[in-house]
């Protein structure tokens, strides 16, 4: 069948959106926050426990409200008091905001120191951390809980067994056929296949782990949440303080109170500044404890960190070039067991060729030799080198004279040879640049008056002219079957005459009908060279046992099997069905041992099924007068314009035609099963005449009266050829 074809243009676009998909099809991620970022909220985060612990420690210390029985301005003459007690507590209440005003300023300072340390400790935390996930990324282990991470299995590994077991189902269906046109189509697949290979080993793509996000996305996360959570426990620990300190504030300011003086506001003033100073001086001081602890804390853990990351990398570093080499090992292992049916298929079509080059098309020996043409020089006269070589010794007067010396002169040329291969064991020749090309040998098999000679001379005859039904390139090579069969055509096409029977002796093989194809496969031409054998009718009435041409015949590499619908009732000389169906039996039977099918499996070679003597089927055959409106249809809608228009489609439309007149032609035998019972789905049937199908010369015996034409047959080695894997009918 015809394989679809892409235009490079195409190909190199769809390889390159797979690429694309492949290259940015990972998720994206956000970019981390900056160190002045992190920095700000962890920050804001101990603010928030400096504001909760002091808020504590001021509910802590605040007395509780005294019980109010009495107070300044219920005495009998406050006015002593008074003067006494105001200006006491204006400078107790100076010198407390005073002393509060340099204990604030005192924690402010130290905050700010511990803060300025405690930046950098944390800045160089954060980009420790960020080191840290890139050499986490870059070699697989985990810094937190401090162990290696084991080998994953990713996505990139489960896509390179996809990817092999794809290249794998290419080469499978490779080493099944065995076919040029197959190795160059599946040639590319594996291209393109090892190009995705080379994407999934380890770095040729980028890693994946779904626990990969860094430090710093992390840590940004917890600080927001856990400073929410800081922010409202501080202000809860505030409210609960305020609210204390104002109860402890009323009760003070109400035993001090006296009509006309200002110890309640004094009071209430005074307690709030010293109030706002401490505050500010607990919080500040706080914050510095935490920052000065983080720090140092920091530091320590920093270098205990740095420690572990150098360990950790040391040996992931290690660990990370061993599953790289085992990953890239094991690409190249699956690799390799992906392409073994591929390569297999190519030593073995390379193998065959080299094979089908040692042997003899005809008779299929290997005492093939390189025939040579040319001179070979008169030997030169010869003389003794001087006059003591001739000169009788003692004792050996009866002696013989030693055999005379060529003299010295130019080597003899040797001959030339003649481009041609010549047979040692039946003498056949043909061209010696046929040796290195794919060969292809189908015999025709078929009971004796069959037509099959009529049927190779015609369709030969059609290669011959140009005018065969095909869009390849057929072009007939010299064999010494070219002299018998320009007689068929000449008897046949010239002078109307049957040609006769085809005779050979059982131990000599016929010549064959040699042909050199050349395909119009798109992807690039392929090249073979086909073998015709015409082959005797008793070939299939003979045993595999005792007939050596049947032995060679049997294993060839597809058939043309004719059942002759005109020989039914054995009259005229002719055989029975029932003989017909039982020689294809034999043969067959032969066939599944030569080739060790077991009984039952399908012989794999195909088999185009010829109906001959198509045009006869009105006068000697059950179908009588119903084939006319058959072989009408085969003229009208089932022939071209012109002949290299033929497709694959009109000859299975043939085929299927043909099927429908089976039950017709051979009452009472299914021949279709029959047949497929040997060769499975490999089986097709044409429907043909070696001299015309005209509706007003059907059932005319005599070729005198015939217009020839011959009709459907050369569609059967052609379809052999397609069978082959070689693009040889129109798309």
């Amino acid at each position: 069948m015809a394989e679809s074809y892409r235009r490079p243009r195409s190909r190199a676009l769809t390889l390159g959106a797979v690429l694309a998909v492949l290259a940015l099809g990972g998720p994206a991620r956000a970019a981390p926050p900056d160190a002045e970022r992190l920095t700000g909220l962890r920050y804001e985060w101990h603010r928030q426990h400096a504001r909760r612990e002091a808020a504590g420690w001021e509910v802590d210390l605040i007395s509780p409200p005294r019980p109010r029985d009495q107070s300044a301005g219920q005495t009998q003459d406050p006015s002593a008091l008074i003067n006494e007690l105001l200006p006491v507590l204006d400078r107790d209440y100076d010198a407390l905001r005073d002393a509060a005003l340099r204990m604030s300023e005192s924690a402010r300072a130290r905050a700010d120191a511990a803060r300025r340390e405690w930046e950098e400790v944390y800045k160089q935390k954060v980009a420790f951390h960020r080191y840290a996930d890139q050499q986490q990324a870059a070699y697989g282990f985990d810094l937190g809980a401090g162990v290696h991470r084991p080998f994953q299995f990713t996505p990139a590994d489960a896509g390179l067994l996809l990817c092999a077991a794809v290249v794998f189902a290419v080469a499978r269906r490779l080493r099944a056929r065995v076919r040029r046109v197959s190795l160059r189509r599946d040639r590319r697949a594996t291209g393109a296949a090892l190009a995705c290979l080379f994407l999934m080993i380890p770095g040729c793509s980028a890693s994946y782990d779904p626990d990969s996000s860094a430090w710093a996305v992390r840590e940004e996360g917890e600080l927001t949440t856990a400073t929410k959570d800081a922010a409202a426990q501080a202000d809860a620990a505030e409210a609960e303080a305020d609210q204390k300190w104002a109860a402890a504030v009323e009760s003070w300011a109400k035993r001090v109170a006296a009509s006309g003086a200002p110890f309640e506001k004094v009071v209430r003033e005074g307690e709030a500044h010293v109030r706002d100073r401490l505050r500010s001086a607990a919080r500040d001081a706080r914050l510095a404890v935490r920052l000065t602890q983080e720090a140092e804390a920091g530091q320590a853990q920093l270098a205990t960190d740095r420690g572990k990351l150098e360990e950790l990398r040391g040996g992931a570093r290690w660990r990370a070039i061993g599953f790289a080499a085992v990953r890239c090992c094991a690409a190249a292992l699956l690799f390799g067991l992906a392409v073994l049916p591929y390569r297999r298929a190519l030593g073995q079509e390379a193998a065959r060729i080299k094979a089908d080059a040692k042997k003899c098309p005809r008779c299929f020996s290997e005492k093939l030799v390189v025939e040579k043409a040319g001179t070979i020089s008169m030997p030169e006269r010869f003389a003794p080198d001087d006059e003591a070589a001739t000169r009788p010794r003692y004792r050996a007067a009866n002696r013989k004279p030693p055999p005379p010396r060529r003299k010295p002169g130019p080597a003899a040329p040797e001959p030339a040879e003649s481009g041609y291969v010549e047979c040692k064991t039946c003498g056949f020749r043909f061209l010696r640049s046929y040796q290195q090309v794919r060969r292809l040998c189908f015999p025709v098999v078929g009971v004796r008056n069959s037509g099959k000679t009529h049927l190779l001379a015609t369709a030969y005859d059609k290669v011959r002219k140009q005018v065969a039904p095909t869009a390849a390139t057929l072009i007939p090579a010299p064999s010494a079957g070219d002299e018998r069969f320009d007689l068929y055509i000449d008897l046949i096409l010239n002078l109307k005459r049957d040609a006769g029977n085809t005779l050979h002796d059982v131990n000599t093989p016929p010549d064959p009908v040699m042909m050199h194809v050349r395909d119009v496969d798109p992807a690039g031409a392929n090249t073979a060279l086909v073998n015709l054998f015409d082959y005797s009718g008793e070939l299939v009435n003979q045993k595999i046992g005792v007939d050596r041409l049947k032995k060679q015949a049997v294993k060839m590499d597809g058939f043309m099997l004719f059942l002759d619908p005109t020989q039914l009732d054995g009259r005229k000389g002719g055989v029975t069905l029932d003989r017909q169906l039982a020689a294809l039996n034999e043969f067959m039977a032969d066939m599944r041992e030569a080739r060790r099918v077991r009984p039952g499996d399908v012989i794999p070679v195909p088999v185009a099924v010829v109906i001959p003597k198509f045009d006869l089927l009105v006068t000697r055959n059950p179908i009588a007068g119903q084939s006319v409106q058959f072989v009408r249809k085969l003229l009208g809608d089932l022939t071209p314009a012109q002949p290299k228009r033929t497709t694959l489609d009109l000859v299975r439309e043939r085929s299927d035609l043909v099927e429908d007149m089976l039950e017709l032609m051979f009452r009472g035998v299914d021949v279709r099963a029959v047949v497929e019972s040997y060769f499975g789905k490999q089986v097709l049937f044409f429907p043909a005449s070696s001299v015309s199908l005209f509706e007003n010369e059907l059932g005319v015996e005599d070729l005198s009266k015939r217009t020839l034409a011959p009709f459907g047959v050369a569609e059967p080695f052609l379809w052999l050829l397609h069978m082959h894997g070689y693009e040889v009918f129109a798309r």
